[in-house]
């Protein structure tokens, strides 16, 4: 039951495993307050739930809870996340069949899963169908939730394309006539959803200021931040505004009259025309967040604060940030046992070396000193 203050925030923290899935909090003040917590914290966990206090419906069947969990969910999620998520509950029903709830078991829920052709589709379907069947069992519509015992299958992370400084200033030039959006994106370090829904009225050219909304915070509610802008941003978007032609949309879909959408194909001609690798417009905010705090020192807190994360952790994982006390730590060890000069009048470990090539090392033979170099990995002897 690991408790550790946490040296950046000066507070205590907790974290434990139950069931093969971590808990953790901070936030304490004393140990002694994060060791009662996470006391009451495991307690909760491995205490028996409260029986319902009316009966669990046994004949609701698979399709009736999908259509109502469903009904509820599209008030909450966005239109692209409520249509992948009928996909999937229709995909499951017409594999399990419209049975009771009550009948499905973990092994029926891991065997659709297996079916799917990676282990990526298979954790994304394994996190629908625990969100649908966490509702039910919150709502004591089911017994229990079929999808918990059913674990994460490994996933191999794809490496994020992320453009050097000399890319970038080349996706700049070849945006041609929408060089201003990526410029937007670029000085506000927002993700691209955020620009295309950025309005006049979330600019205060008074205050020098652009707002930018968001729902990537937990529950989905829609979250405002003010964000400073720059010299050249100010530019950027007075210019816009002077030759606007929409009262409400900073960036208009002529052939739509509204805002645009996510723009794909735009990005992907930019980057085919710079001569660049395909990357995505989130790579713009990771460029200028690692550019920060690599190139001009910027502090974590602050980059995060940029970022509008909510834990600090998040942007750690974001930048893939070392520990500047780690860097320090390694540096005792510089020195001490790789010195590129020796000068022993002689050596047992050099007896019998040989070179990759096979040949014996001219190092075997004792002299004032003895260079270990680098080219080929060869061990040289040297009378200077």
């Amino acid at each position: 039951m690991p408790l550790w203050k946490d040296p950046k925030t000066g507070k205590w923290r907790y974290q434990f495993q139950h069931l093969g899935r971590r808990h953790s909090k901070t936030g304490f003040k004393t140990k002694a307050e994060a060791r009662s917590a996470q006391e009451s914290h495991r307690k909760r966990l491995t205490d028996p739930p409260t029986p319902p206090l009316s009966p669990t419906p046994s004949g609701l069947d698979l399709e009736t809870l999908m259509v109502e969990y469903l009904r509820v969910a599209e008030r909450s999620l966005a239109p692209k996340t409520l249509a992948y998520r009928k996909t999937v509950y229709r995909r499951f029903l017409h594999f399990v069949g419209n049975i009771p709830t009550a009948q499905i078991s973990t092994a029926q829920v891991e065997k659709y899963l297996l079916k799917r052709p990676t282990n990526h589709n298979f954790n994304k379907d394994r996190t629908e169908l625990m969100k649908l069947f966490n509702w039910g069992f919150k709502r004591l519509l089911l017994p229990t939730n079929p999808v918990f015992l059913v674990d994460k299958l490994p996933v191999e992370k794809k490496k994020k394309i992320i453009p050097t400084p000399e890319e970038m200033v080349r996706i700049l030039v070849a945006a041609g006539p929408d060089r201003p959006m990526f410029q937007v994106i670029f000085c506000l370090m927002a993700r691209v959803d955020e620009i295309m829904r950025l309005k006049w009225e979330d600019v205060n050219f008074e205050h020098k200021a652009v707002r930018l909304w968001t729902r990537k915070r937990r529950g989905g509610n829609w979250e405002s931040d003010w964000l400073p802008m720059n010299e050249e941003l100010e530019k950027v978007l007075w210019g816009l505004w002077q030759f606007r032609v929409n009262q409400e949309w900073v960036f208009m879909n002529p052939k739509t009259g509204t805002r645009w959408g996510y723009r794909y194909k735009l990005l992907r001609g930019i980057c085919k025309r710079a001569g660049v690798p395909h990357f995505g417009y989130h790579a713009i905010r990771h460029f200028v967040a690692s550019y920060l705090y690599d190139k001009k020192k910027v502090s974590l807190p602050v980059i995060s604060k940029l970022l509008r994360h909510k834990n600090l952790q998040t942007t750690e994982r974001y930048l893939q940030a070392i520990d500047p006390r780690f860097r320090d730590t390694m540096r005792l060890l510089e020195g001490e046992f790789f010195g590129s000069t020796y000068s022993p009048t002689y050596s047992p470990w050099l007896k019998g070396f040989k070179n990759f090539d096979g040949k014996p090392s001219s190092a075997m033979v004792a002299g004032p000193r003895i260079e270990l170099g680098t080219r080929g990995f060869s061990v040289r002897c040297s009378t200077g």
